[in-house]
This record gives structure tokens, C-alpha cells and sequence, in this order.
């Protein structure tokens, strides 16, 4: 390659990743808008970024603060209401949480009854559950105070009280037709609901969102009786609930006869994908009957690592970078300038993927997968460099050193990284959460570190090298002994 197309390459280049370097890091005010960067506008989970956080609470439970509340709600002449009010509940642990005593006290033992700590762990589980299959990386589900739950989302969720409400909503699933009493398919004794709705998912396209739920032979047969007589001009509605709740409804206005039906409604996908997975677990998953009731939504907007998260984040993020141009600069001379350019590309195409990628967060799980990525770029181009030394250490001229050493490592390099990437997406695809977000990310570094590494590596290796008229010294190879040098 010539020296003024080399050069020419070069600055295109250079002014290129410079305007993605500060697009990607920098906020402005442009006018009446404000311009977010790249980086601003990535979705951080709770450990890097704000939340919201409520507190299930279940059937027999109160807190404190409301058990005071109703005390103090009981008026003059009152007094023998109030009485019997405080002899039904008992404080439990250290008083954060009142118990009442008929529904969750056995009488003999004057202990929690074990029929309510079975109902209770039941329901934790299928709350867990549920939040797991949602997948937000830095979701929290943890019991507290012996019997509450408390979940933390984090901040870049669009409606979290949506979420919390639906995923409140315990007790067996059925379907009615008409009114809400008029149910045509619920699980019994003899026939499990399984045996007519086999589950439920949700779809989303052209900005419209479904909850799609989907039933055997047998449920399609009663849903296609029961509507038979249905028409436009006599219009009624099936009900999909969970215990005495609706959690979404269809308008019928001819016989329905499919195995899957799709209910729109004016969902977002977010809300479409919360019913799908409530009606889904309350099929498929951990049954319980136990009521939980969602406190009020608390927001915070610091990280759960502290107010200062993301500055630390930066801070080590920036000591890894100076470390590694100060190692590749002082081992490879001018190969330096070669690996920040391509680990420039690398940031910048990760940085993108994690803003434009609805469903990847930046959590410190994403924040490995990063490390771990970047570190095989570098270790990778390490590596063809050191093939490339050897090969002019051999007394090969420059040209011919790069393309034998690249020769020789491609297909290990290669390998390496199909097998990592195919590694990482298959734990993606059977992980769950934070771990599923995590692989994801790992796999797209992997492939941006397989690309870089051994393309777009060596592309700036070729518009590099005519800039030198000693080759070695500018890579900071030196011929073998018994070799003479260029």
C-alpha cells in the first residue's frame, strides 16, 4: 500500500473513531435538546443504577407502620373495638411486621402454623419465579422479616407498579365466560388446568403487543362450544384470571376454535409480557393460594453500590485501559498505536450493542463479560504480534513476517473464539437473569475480538507500517543473532 493512501486511510480513520469516541462518551446541550451520549443512555441495573423496590406483603401480615395506623384510626366509644383488634395480631421478630392471629398463629403451639410457612415459602418461590423469567438484570427477590418479600427492579423499567401489581396475583387460574362468575374451564380435583391451557407467551410486532395464551384439544373444544353462539351483535367477553382476579380480557364477537389465542389490548410489551408470565407460572409454575398484597413503590435513585458506583466503575475501567497501552506501547512500540485503534473499535461497537440492544443492561455481571472479552482482544493480538516477531526474527521481510505469522495462529484464533461464543450463547439461552444478560454480552465480545483480532488488527497493522522506514524498530522487532538486520 502506498504512503499517501496509507495516510489518507489513516486520517479517515482516526477522525472516524474520534467522532464515535465522543459520541459515545459525551452529553451536550445542542439548542432547545439535550445530545446523551452512548453511554448515558444505557440501561444499568440496580447495582449500577437507581430502582424500585416494594414489599409483598401476604394474607395475615402487616406492618408495622399500618398495624399503627389502624390503631390510631379507632375514634372515641371505640374502645372495645380497639381491644379486640390488637388481641387478633401479635408482633413478630424484632415488631417490623404484625401477625394475625387467626390466619397465620397455630392455636396449640401459639407459633406460626406450618400450613401457613408452607403457603408462604410456595408463594416466594412462584414470585421468584416470575421475576426470574422476566429476566431484569439486578432484579432482587429476598424475604424479609421472616414474612414479607421484597423486590428491587432497577430503574429503567417503564411502569414498575404495572409489574408489581400483576405479579401479585396468586390462586389457580381459569376462564369465564359472560360475567366473571361464570366460569368454563378452572382446574379441580379430578382434571388439572394443564389439561386445557397448556401455557401463555407474548408476541410484539409493528409496535403492537399480544398475550398469546394456548390450549389443548380439550380447551379449545369448550372454548369453541361456549362461543358458539357469539356474534357481533351480541357481544360478550371471556375472563383470564388467577384467583378472584381478571388479569386481561377478550371481547368475543364470533366462535372462537384455535389453539392459540391472541389478546391485544393496548399493551406495551412490557405489560404484555408481565400478563403472559403470570398466567404462564400460574399454569406451569409453583402453585400457591396464599393473597400477597404489594406495599407502595419506593424509588431510589442510588445505585445499591453507593452514590459513587459508576465513578469507581470509570476509575478501574481507566486503570485497566492506561495498563494496557502502557504494556502493548513498551512491548510493541508503534504495534501500540495498532491495538488502541483496535481496541477503540471494540469499545465503541460494545458500546453500541449495550445502548441499542433493548434488552441488555450494564450490571456488573455485563461489566465481566466486558473485562473478560477485552482481555481476549488483547491477548489475541498479543499473540499475532508475537507470531509476526518470530517470523521476522527468522530474517523474513516484514510483509512476508505478518502474513506467515497470521497464517499460522488464524485457525487456532479462530477456533478459540467459535467455541467461546458458542459456549456463551448457549448459556444464554438456558440461563436466566443476570447470568443470561452476562453470556450474551460475553458472546458479542467474542466475536467483536475474533473480527477485530484477526481482520480489522492487521488492516491497521497495513496502513500503519508505511509511516516507517525501519519496519522492525517501529514494531519493536529485532532480527536473531545469526541473522543480519535489515
Amino acid at each position: 500500500m502506498s504512503k499517501k493512501k496509507s495516510a489518507a486511510l489513516f486520517v479517515l480513520i482516526t477522525i472516524i473513531l474520534a467522532v464515535l469516541c465522543v459520541w459515545c462518551t459525551v452529553s451536550f446541550e445542542a439548542g432547545v435538546n439535550d445530545v446523551h451520549s452512548v453511554i448515558s443512555i444505557i440501561n444499568k441495573d440496580t447495582s449500577l443504577g437507581g430502582g424500585y423496590t416494594t414489599v409483598y406483603y401476604p394474607e395475615g401480615v402487616i406492618s408495622a407502620e399500618d398495624y399503627e395506623a389502624n390503631l390510631t384510626a379507632f375514634g372515641a366509644g371505640q374502645e372495645s373495638e380497639k381491644e379486640d383488634y390488637i388481641d387478633s395480631y401479635v408482633a413478630y421478630g424484632t415488631g417490623a411486621v404484625y401477625l394475625e392471629k387467626d390466619v397465620v398463629i397455630d392455636e396449640d403451639t401459639n407459633e406460626v402454623s406450618e400450613e401457613f410457612k408452607a403457603a408462604f415459602a410456595d408463594a416466594a418461590k412462584a414470585l421468584t419465579e416470575r421475576f426470574e423469567t422476566r429476566g431484569l438484570e439486578g432484579t432482587r427477590v429476598e424475604v424479609c422479616d421472616g414474612y414479607t418479600i421484597r423486590v428491587t427492579v432497577p430503574e429503567f423499567l417503564e411502569s414498575s407498579s404495572g409489574l408489581f401489581n400483576y405479579f401479585s396475583y396468586t390462586g389457580d387460574f381459569k376462564i369465564a365466560y359472560g360475567t366473571e362468575d361464570d366460569v368454563i374451564i378452572e382446574g379441580t380435583k379430578k382434571a388439572d388446568i394443564r389439561e386445557y391451557v397448556t401455557g401463555a407467551s407474548s408476541y410484539s410486532v409493528n409496535g403492537a403487543s399480544y398475550v398469546i395464551v394456548n390450549f389443548t384439544p380439550e380447551g379449545r373444544s369448550i372454548i369453541k362450544t361456549q362461543t358458539a353462539t357469539a356474534s357481533a351483535d351480541s357481544e360478550a367477553t371471556l375472563y383470564f384470571m388467577i384467583g378472584g382476579e381478571t388479569v386481561v380480557d377478550l371481547s368475543v364477537e364470533g366462535q372462537i376454535d384455535m389453539d392459540s389465542l391472541y389478546i391485544s389490548g393496548g399493551f406495551t410489551e412490557d405489560t404484555a409480557a408481565e400478563i403472559a408470565i403470570v398466567i404462564d407460572n400460574a399454569v406451569n409454575g409453583t402453585r400457591t393460594d396464599l393473597a400477597l398484597e404489594a406495599g407502595e413503590v419506593q424509588t431510589h435513585e442510588t445505585p445499591a453500590g453507593g452514590a459513587n458506583t459508576m465513578l469507581f466503575v470509570y476509575i478501574g475501567l481507566g486503570v485497566l485501559l492506561l495498563a494496557m497501552a502502557v504494556f502493548f506501547f513498551v512491548r510493541y512500540h508503534g504495534l501500540g498505536l495498532v491495538h488502541l485503534y483496535s481496541y477503540l473499535t471494540y469499545a465503541v461497537c460494545m458500546a453500541m450493542c449495550l445502548a441499542f440492544i433493548n434488552f441488555l443492561q450494564l450490571g456488573l455481571g455485563t461489566l465481566v463479560a466486558i473485562v473478560l472479552s477485552s482481555v481476549l482482544l488483547c491477548v489475541s493480538n498479543a499473540v499475532t504480534f508475537e507470531y509476526a516477531k518470530k517470523e521476522y526474527e527468522l530474517g523474513k521481510m516484514m510483509a512476508a513476517s505478518v502474513k506467515t505469522g497470521y497464517q499460522k495462529c488464524f485457525w487456532h484464533l479462530f477456533d478459540l473464539h467459535i467455541i467461546l461464543a458458542l459456549a456463551a450463547f448457549l448459556v444464554s439461552a438456558i440461563a436466566l437473569a443476570e447470568l443470561q444478560t452476562a453470556a450474551f454480552v460475553f458472546a458479542i465480545g467474542v466475536l467483536f475480538s475474533g473480527a477485530l483480532s484477526l481482520c480489522v488488527t492487521r488492516f491497521y497493522w497495513a496502513i500503519t507500517m508505511p509511516f516507517s522506514k525501519k519496519q522492525g524498530a517501529f514494531c519493536n522487532f529485532r532480527r536473531g543473532e545469526d541473522v543480519e538486520d535489515e
